[in-house]
């Protein structure tokens, strides 16, 4: 081997070292691309997502009183209210959404339901903000859930599913806004 020969194999040697020995390679690019805009974009968005559920009407844990009628079938799951402010929004502003149901005919240890709401955007599911599950009594509850919008959010229309589950019945209700 000639001297130039052996500068060639001593650095691909060194290359093939480098990426072998745990470390992953990368890739530099002369700004943010597609992947990089996406994976920020769910970072902040992720980063900024709070929610809360509370009891609106009903009796206090301990206390019964004459259940929620409910129809011949028992159970009865309904969507009361839900709103979406402001419909209009730049990034980094907040979007709240309230999301009030009514659970009825449930049995006295309560029911299990699932309260979850997906962003989508031009009909593609983005991001699922929240997908919990827990124990609710007979009542009205009311979940808030407020995100941020990211700084790296495309301009454009954006929408947002809520549904709530139990017992085998769904609901479901869908709310629009813009970001400038």
């Amino acid at each position: 081997m000639s001297l130039r020969s052996d500068r060639y194999f001593f650095v691909l040697v060194a290359v093939v070292w480098f990426l072998l020995s745990g470390c992953s390679p990368m890739v530099f690019t002369a700004g943010a691309g597609p992947l990089d805009t996406i994976g920020s974009f769910f970072d902040d968005l992720g980063r900024s997502i709070s929610q809360t559920t509370r009891r609106i009407t009903g009796e206090p844990s301990g206390r019964r009183s004459a259940p929620v009628s409910a129809p011949s079938d028992g159970f009865i799951l309904k969507i009361e209210r839900s709103t979406l402010v402001p419909t209009v929004v730049y990034r980094g502003e907040q979007v709240t959404l309230i999301l009030r149901y009514l659970i009825g005919g449930a049995p006295e240890q309560g029911v299990t339901v699932r309260e979850k709401s997906a962003l989508s955007s031009e009909g593609k599911e983005l991001k699922v903000l929240k997908d919990e599950s827990s124990e609710k009594e007979n009542g009205t509850w009311e979940n808030t859930l407020s995100f941020a919008v990211p700084a790296s959010a495309k301009p454009g229309k954006y929408a947002v599913t809520l549904q709530v589950s139990a017992q085998g019945k769904t609901r479901n209700v869908r709310h629009s806004f813009t970001v400038r």
